[in-house]
């Protein structure tokens, strides 16, 4: 796995998200994150989601384990609510992840 994981909107914009090793770790700041399952090199995104902090990134974890085998958690600190907003819908668009993504 990788620290860092760069992804591209649908835009062609690209973000960068950081690995969370422990999630009890997670700042009560706003953000989005993914999930991911890597196959190879290759991560494949399942969720795509924007919250009002980052600790509910916990909250279908285990759901996305079971249903989905996702390995790896990623976050993007981003206080701004429509930036969030609109970096989500841009990576949506683009990777379709197959879990409900948020957008608070």
């Amino acid at each position: 796995m990788q620290d860092h994981l760069d992804l591209t909107g649908a835009s062609g914009a690209t973000y960068r998200f950081r690995l969370v090793e422990d999630p009890a770790q997670l700042p009560a700041t706003a953000g989005n994150f993914v999930y991911v399952r890597w196959r190879g090199a290759t991560p494949q995104v399942l969720c795509c989601s924007a919250v009002n902090s980052l600790v509910q990134a916990t909250a279908d974890w285990d759901l996305a384990v079971r249903s989905h085998a996702v390995q790896a958690l990623y976050v993007r600190l981003n206080v701004a609510r429509a930036t969030r907003g609109e970096e989500r819908r841009d990576l949506v668009a683009r990777l379709r992840p197959v879990m409900t993504s948020r957008d608070e």
